[in-house]
């Protein structure tokens, strides 16, 4: 479904003068690279309106950008019939009303995508529930109280790791997820926290043993039932140096090679002396999903200079109704989300087609192919691929700078403020819209008219695709609105 296509009206009459985006010019040198693993990482359970049709899609947009590898993050994402408690805050997911990832890695393997399961231990999404159970699994802050609630749509209490239920919990919560509901998945991947551990007595500074611990036994009973199933894990039960972000040391236990290793920006760097006693080995971060062109192309560097073996961003969004001020926003409070800021899709259609995500996804295919291709070579690469014989210079700054627009401080919540007027207000309310932050969004919204204007009687796909999005971006603004950037 995409919006109404543009005509010139008075509705675009009041945008200020045009102030040309400059086109990022990126360097790089000449070579081959290829990673064994490629695909995209999902939280599945934070995406509960798409059922299996369109995730059948998503795959087939794995496949299309020649992934071969797709993280699906399980937790409170199926009905789970041990702890019912898990998925009752997600009744309304496509999965828990009818089961479908069987089908669904079945499907991916008939494109040879393997699919893992993700997961993350004592805490996050489904699993964070559990005190409704047992409240005395809550893990303990640096104060001594018990910690306090935090979530994403799941919003409960992470666990302490050294409490035997928490432990009996996990085991028995992922067994079933990986031998009763998905043994025909390829593998799992074990999430380490990135928000929070517990500091009570028994766990103070040996968090991560006690995690381990519980790695270590579902490992085993994964490879019992599967002896090939990837199973992934994050550097810090490895090293005993201080866990970025949380500020507790990691734990030192004996790597086995079977495991592959997971690294991100923020919360596991890289260890190239790890890196070569793993069977294989994964980076992760955000650029696909959240910003642009350019960052997937320095992530993949970065991967690529790392030695990892496997490159898999996120592609993920959110399409739930949020249940609180998320990321300290009232204004998410009780709306469902938009899926990267797409808001004329109905919320049963994923944004994996539209045009702005379309580009991101390019830029992965390309750049994951070969991390040192140029900046001239993707543009003329995706000249090629969304005008044909009408590529131009002037058709890739204008593609480029659609995708740039709605990228523009988007984060995992909220949608760029040029597509979204609600956020847009909720800045205004909290003192963010600044006379520079003003002009900067009145410039953007005026290179959004200088595009549609120059493409306006274009009869070809992409043209008229830009020119539908550029309609519905600025039909919410109308004069009431425009308001918000033109006064104090």
């Amino acid at each position: 479904m995409t919006p109404t296509h543009i005509r010139r009206s008075t509705r675009v009459a009041f945008l200020l003068a045009f102030i040309v985006v400059p086109t990022t010019v990126v360097t790089a040198q000449n070579s081959e690279a290829v990673f064994a693993q490629r695909g995209y990482y999902f939280t599945f359970c934070r995406m509960p309106t798409y059922g299996l049709a369109e995730w059948k899609d998503i795959l087939d947009c794995v496949h299309e950008d020649n992934g071969n590898t797709v993280i699906l993050w399980m937790g409170g994402a199926f009905r789970s019939k041990t702890y019912p408690i898990t998925w009752e805050y997600n009744r309304d997911h496509k999965n828990v009303q009818a089961d479908f990832v069987h089908e669904l890695i079945d499907y991916a393997h008939s494109m040879d995508i393997r699919v893992l399961l993700g997961i993350t231990p004592f805490g996050y999404d489904g699993v964070n529930q559990y005190y409704k159970v047992n409240s005395n699994t809550i893990a303990t802050q640096l104060n001594g109280e018990k910690v306090n609630r935090f979530g994403i749509h799941s919003w409960g209490y992470n666990m302490c790791a050294s409490n035997s239920e928490s432990q009996s919990f996990m085991f028995g919560y992922v067994h079933e997820m990986m031998s009763d509901f998905y043994s025909n998945s390829d593998g799992l991947l074990i999430e380490s926290s990135d928000y929070a551990v517990c500091y009570c007595d028994a766990c103070w500074n040996k968090f991560f043993d006690h995690e381990f611990q519980w790695v270590r036994k579902i490992s085993d009973d994964i490879w019992s039932g599967n002896p090939n199933a990837t199973i992934i894990v994050y550097p810090r039960y490895f090293v005993d140096a201080e866990v970025p972000v949380l500020g507790v040391p990691g734990s030192r236990h004996e790597l086995d090679p079977r495991w592959t290793l997971f690294f991100t920006p923020h919360s596991a760097h890289i260890d190239k002396e790890l890196i070569s006693k793993a069977k294989s080995s994964i980076w992760w971060d955000d650029s696909t999903a959240l910003r642009r062109p350019e960052d997937v192309q320095r992530n993949a560097r970065i991967a690529q200079a790392a030695g990892v073996s496997g490159y898999i961003p996120s592609l993920e969004t959110f399409s739930y109704v949020a249940t609180e001020p998320e990321a300290g926003q009232p204004w998410l409070h009780g709306r469902r989300h938009v899926p990267l800021g797409m808001g004329w899709l109905a919320s049963t259609q994923h944004p994996y087609r539209e045009l702005p995500i379309k580009i991101q996804r390019s830029a992965y295919r390309i750049f994951s192919s070969n991390p040192n291709a140029s900046n001239e070579q993707f543009r003329a690469e995706i000249g090629r691929e969304y005008f044909d014989d009408r590529v131009d210079e002037q058709n890739i700054d204008d593609l480029l700078a659609i995708q740039d627009i709605f990228a523009l401080e988007r984060t995992w919540y909220q949608p760029s403020p040029i597509v979204c007027i609600e956020r847009c207000r909720a800045l205004k309310d909290a003192g963010g819209l600044t006379p520079e932050t003003r002009k900067l969004y009145l410039d953007r919204l005026n290179k959004l008219k200088e595009i549609a204007e120059r493409h306006e009687h274009s009869e070809h796909t992409t043209e008229r695709e830009m020119c539908h999005l550029i309609d519905w971006v600025l039909k919410q603004w109308d004069p009431e609105a425009i308001q918000l950037l033109t006064t104090e």
